[in-house]
């Protein structure tokens, strides 16, 4: 049984060695460009999104890289002309939606200053505004799997990164049949905080 646990322990610290070069922890901040499709908006509306990201290397060129974002999706409809003479009601409105992302990301670095990072994301619907005065209808689902796919370029202490991010499910809460995917890309700068 001691065998067992020495051994355990010399695996340990083994790993804990080969890890003093793998980890890092950063904060970032940047903009998202956001699009619903089936969903009368303007295209890329910009927005913003800020957090923390970590990594752990598994070895030299691979590393997984989790995430926590506070991240805000914009929508602004304009109706046309056209439309507004046909319904009174309908005007400008815009939507702000905030969400808490959690992407798990895989990176792979094929050279030492830049990396490629590609994996799942959930996001939790935290509230949504109308005009930001007050709650929308309640017209989207309360979380969002998507797909994100991305670079990061390593500039010794900061960070810059860009990515594209693609909803793998209908956010449509209502019951019209409507089909609501987001589709974003995240532009930003990081600074690494911790590295051992």
């Amino acid at each position: 049984m001691k065998k067992y646990i020495g051994v355990v322990f010399i695996c340990l610290g083994i790993i804990n060695a080969n890890a003093q070069d793998k980890f890092s922890l950063g904060v970032k901040v940047g903009q998202n460009f956001s699009n619903v499709n089936s969903v009368a908006v303007d295209h890329n509306t910009a927005s913003y999104h800020g957090g923390v990201s970590l990594r752990f290397g598994i070895n030299e060129k691979l590393g997984i890289a989790p995430e926590i974002l506070l991240s805000q999706t914009k929508l602004e409809t304009n109706p046309s002309i056209v439309d507004v003479m046909g319904n009174n009601n309908l005007q400008p409105e815009t939507y702000h939606l905030n969400y808490l992302s959690i992407p798990l990301l895989v990176e792979f670095k094929p050279v030492n200053s830049f990396a490629i990072q590609a994996g799942p994301q959930y996001s939790i619907l935290l509230d949504q505004k109308k005009d930001g005065i007050g709650n929308a209808t309640m017209a989207f689902k309360s979380g969002e799997f998507a797909f994100v796919g991305g670079a990061k370029l390593d500039l010794g202490g900061f960070f810059l990164y860009g990515r594209y991010i693609v909803g793998l499910q209908n956010i449509n809460e209502l019951q019209d049949q409507a089909k609501w995917k987001t589709t974003q890309w995240q532009l930003g700068v990081g600074m690494s905080l911790l590295k051992f």
